[in-house]
């Protein structure tokens, strides 16, 4: 572990040269094809079908010329048709593997992630670890863990990388009375992992138990949030408790990514991971955008090569004013979320800050429905608080006036219990998106 006084967990790596890393990557990157292509039955089909063998690739530039693209849509159709849970992807046997996670099913249903973690119940602490330290957060702290589908990896490192000792609480709208209580008993330094949903109902909690959020918050040093962005409202209410807010993203389901306090885009640690970005359209091109591309970089388990993760992003190589060189994203949205009506471009995003300006609505619960990709009237399902019950057809005119007023498109409208949404996922994460 770092000395205290240290910026930064891992100095050498987090600070390394461009040209440094990149040889680093292509080292790792080798000896990771070397083992997909001899264990992993769906990169291996995946590559003979394509004619490309491991020993075709001998620098970064070939690997992005010659190396075939998978995705999700490939691994479930491997999984469903050979029977095999892992998707053609685990390079193990299974009675190696120490615990199976899964992704949470919002854009699909869910695929599984082995693992195999160490003896200290740790593979590689450089996700979270690096990141949180940089915020400040030191061993002997208390750290709230919030979390809903995977629990000891995540513990772990809390615990044997930072120091840390977590405190533990459900991923849980009713929850929030609970954490505001044991935040001022413990004064904990850090959450991970929060969003709007949480955030709102800690000011119901607030509210309704007469604590000053500004006191529940005081000892952090950073708040997580993860899965989706967080809606405006959500984000003003933060801020105005004097919350500093972390966004924390996936790296195509190989690894996360974290902001820094620079506040300029979220750092993917490429020791970890090689990230890629294509461009699918002119759209893309014009306005920056790319589909973000991911390779395992160390994963002996079940590393995904060339995974195209669907998620639209911004990049930038630029080292950062923290002066970590790895590379930088901006999360825009995913590619399939998005829906077209009559010919204009609607993002969930888009919708998401309407919605929850209307009262009954504050807990921004919403889904756009959707038969296909384009369409001719863009309809939403949306959740109102159980004490609109009586009043919907205002509750429904308020959510039009205000959706029209920020995408310019008129929508149809169907109300439903925020409850009836909550159940769809995890609250963080429901499915944004759903088919008619």
């Amino acid at each position: 572990m770092p000395d205290a006084g240290s910026v930064y967990y891992d100095p050498v790596i987090e600070t390394m040269p461009r040209a440094e890393l990149e040889a680093l990557q292509l080292e790792r990157l080798l000896e990771t094809i070397e083992l997909a292509y001899d264990r992993s039955a769906l990169v291996r089909e995946t590559w003979d079908a394509a004619g490309v063998r491991p020993r075709d690739v001998r620098t970064l530039d070939d690997f992005r010329a010659r190396v075939p693209f998978v995705d999700k849509d490939a691994v479930r159709r491997f999984r469903d048709e050979r029977g095999d849970p892992y998707g053609g992807l685990l390079c193990v046997d299974p009675s190696e593997l120490t615990g199976v996670g899964s992704t949470s099913g919002t854009t699909g249903d869910p695929t599984l992630v082995a693992e195999r973690w160490g003896g200290s119940g740790l593979s590689s602490p450089s996700i979270i670890t690096r990141d949180l330290w940089g915020w400040g957060v030191r061993p002997g702290d208390y750290v709230m863990l919030v979390l809903f589908t995977f629990r000891g990896p995540t513990y772990g490192l809390f615990q044997h990388s930072l120091g840390t000792t977590p405190i533990l609480v459900d991923f849980d709208p009713a929850e929030m009375e609970r954490f505001c209580e044991l935040s001022l008993e413990y004064r904990p330094t850090a959450v991970y992992n929060f969003g709007s949903v949480l955030i709102n109902a800690v000011k119901e909690a607030c509210d309704r138990r007469g604590f000053d959020p500004r006191d529940v918050f005081a000892s952090y040093k950073g708040v997580t949030f993860a899965g989706e962005p967080l809606s405006p409202r959500a984000r003003a209410l933060a801020e105005e408790w004097g919350v500093q807010l972390f966004e924390h993203g996936n790296v195509g389901d190989v690894t996360g990514s974290f902001e820094c306090v620079a506040h300029d885009g979220l750092h993917a640690w490429e020791d970890t991971v090689l990230v890629e970005g294509i461009e699918a359209d002119a759209s893309d091109a014009a306005d920056g955008r790319c589909e973000l591309v991911a390779t395992s970089l160390g994963n002996h388990v079940a590393p995904l090569v060339r995974f195209r993760s669907d998620d639209l992003v911004r990049l930038s190589y630029e080292p950062c004013a923290c002066g970590r060189t790895h590379v930088r994203m901006w999360p825009v949205g995913r590619r399939s979320d998005e829906v077209v009506v009559d010919g204009r471009s609607v993002l969930p995003l888009d919708v998401w800050g309407a919605v929850e300006t209307v009262d009954a609505c504050a807990m921004g619960l919403f889904q756009v429905i959707r038969s296909a990709r384009r369409v001719d009237r863009l309809r939403l399902r949306v959740g109102y608080a159980p004490a609109w019950a009586n009043r919907l057809d205002a509750v429904r005119d308020a959510v039009q006036a205000a959706v029209l007023d920020a995408t310019g498109v008129e929508p149809a409208v169907d109300l439903v219990p925020d409850g009836e949404l909550l159940r769809l996922g995890p609250p963080h994460k429901i499915p944004r998106v759903a088919r008619a």
